[in-house]
């Protein structure tokens, strides 16, 4: 396979050497940027989700790896000041998830009835270079395991893995253009992944509409919230709307309104925006089939910052829209509508989803399967939404730039490497501030 080293000493030189906890040349106060972030949804949503602003300020300060998770506005705007990759001019942008990390993977039931293992999360997906969810996702891979006590050489190794596994596979898919058709299912994986897909295999529907509800209406629960009729009637009318938004448009009778509850305690970016769950008819007139849908307040994604223009799409159109584009056999009822003048992402509730959570990594067995099937799914995405899709709004093959671009995998994982530890440094020295900021009484939202 081709590939030849570039000079890119100076960029992973700035990196490795800058001071503990500081990134280089980063200037602003973290605690200022989260605060700017999060009072704009105060402000957009006239206090009515501060219940959940303020859980997030719990979340964010439970851990360095929570606080990463919960702040992918501040990574983005701290990209804009360091040092470019080396080997992001040669590529075109590409379609991102946008908020690339470790648990934003999973298993769920893919839309042909298949269990798969893929990517979950589209609420900041952007157009742009694919080294920055590249190098989100290898920060990950440090913070988690920090968080588990793996040892630096250990961590070192587990990034190294994840980048030559993205690197291979974007060669894969440029030499044959299998990225339409490849996913990761219970043939093609193996150890913590498999054991979520065969998790995901045994889950019934019925478990989890038994869950939240009774007799067709939501069950009483501390995190579902009664909703005003006026509120009523505008989710009412978003399902309306939504239903031939789906990538498997609803037929009218599924799209039958039983019961709504605002839903809080979710998520972890997403807390302080609004989150609903309706309840809609099933395949028949029985409870057992219904179906809860998700309705999720979208706001600019995060990368959209250094790339304003980077595409016309807005509301819940974008995430919906990236969801089929970066995963293969994605939510088929994935779509899209506004709640009076709110725009949302409407999923379905899965009831076969289990995420993958970093507690449960805990061989390094496990850790090398699972960051390579990370890698695959990464390069899958970013090779899936180009020219072979209609809609993207990219003339040309997103594999083929990326190949191109990687002119040495080794430097590639020196370059990622140095970013990901000098950048996990940064969040912990950040997670620190907000912690003290918190504690302090200071104002975060």
């Amino acid at each position: 396979m081709r590939r030849t080293t570039v000079g890119i000493l100076a960029v992973v030189t700035l990196l490795a050497t800058a001071a503990p906890g500081e990134a280089a040349g980063l200037t602003r106060d973290p605690v200022a940027v989260v605060y700017d972030r999060d009072h704009a949804l105060h402000v957009l949503n006239a206090g009515a989700t501060d219940d959940e602003l303020t859980l997030r300020t719990q979340t964010l300060a439970s851990s360095a790896w929570a606080f990463f998770r919960g702040t992918s506005p501040l990574y983005y705007r701290d990209l804009g000041e360091l040092p470019k990759s080396g080997y992001a001019t040669a590529a075109g942008d590409v379609w991102l998830t946008g908020d690339a990390h470790l648990e934003n993977t999973g298993a769920d039931r893919g839309a042909d009835n298949e269990e798969q293992f893929a990517i979950n999360d589209t609420d900041d997906a952007w157009r742009g270079s694919w080294t920055w969810e590249l190098r989100r996702e290898a920060v990950s891979i440090v913070l988690a395991g920090r968080a588990n006590g793996r040892s630096a050489s250990q961590i070192a190794t587990d990034v190294d893995t994840f980048v030559a596994e993205y690197a291979q596979w974007i060669a894969k898919f440029h030499g044959t253009g299998d990225e339409a058709s490849w996913r990761l299912t219970s043939s093609t994986t193996s150890d913590l992944v498999g054991d979520l897909i065969d998790r995901s295999a045994g889950d019934k529907r019925a478990d989890l509409v038994a869950k939240w509800t009774t007799g067709g209406h939501f069950k009483a629960d501390p995190e579902l919230q009664t909703v005003s009729s006026a509120t009523r009637t505008q989710l009412v009318d978003a399902v309306a709307a939504y239903r031939t938004t789906a990538g498997r448009p609803l037929k009218t009778s599924e799209a039958v309104v039983k019961d709504v509850r605002r839903r809080t305690g979710a998520g972890t970016g997403s807390l302080g925006r609004f989150r609903w769950y309706v309840l809609v008819e099933g395949d028949t007139t029985s409870s057992s089939d219904d179906r809860i849908l998700e309705l999720k307040q979208e706001v600019d994604p995060a990368p959209k910052q250094l790339a304003p223009n980077a595409t016309t799409l807005t509301g819940g159109q974008r995430p919906a829209l990236a969801l089929r584009w970066l995963a293969n056999q994605s939510d088929p009822l994935a779509g899209w509508a506004s709640v009076g003048s709110t725009p949302v992402l409407v999923k379905e509730k899965s009831p076969f989803a289990e995420d993958l959570e970093i507690g449960d990594l805990t061989s390094s067995a496990v850790w090398d399967d699972t960051v390579r099937d990370v890698g695959r799914l990464l390069a899958a995405a970013h090779s899936r939404a180009d020219q072979d899709i209609p809609g993207t709004g990219l003339a040309y093959s997103a594999d083929a730039a990326i190949d191109g671009a990687i002119t040495s995998v080794s430097g590639l994982q020196s370059e990622t490497r140095a970013f990901a530890t000098s950048y996990a440094d940064q969040v912990t020295a950040d997670w620190h501030a907000y912690v003290a900021a918190k504690n302090s009484g200071r104002p975060l939202f």
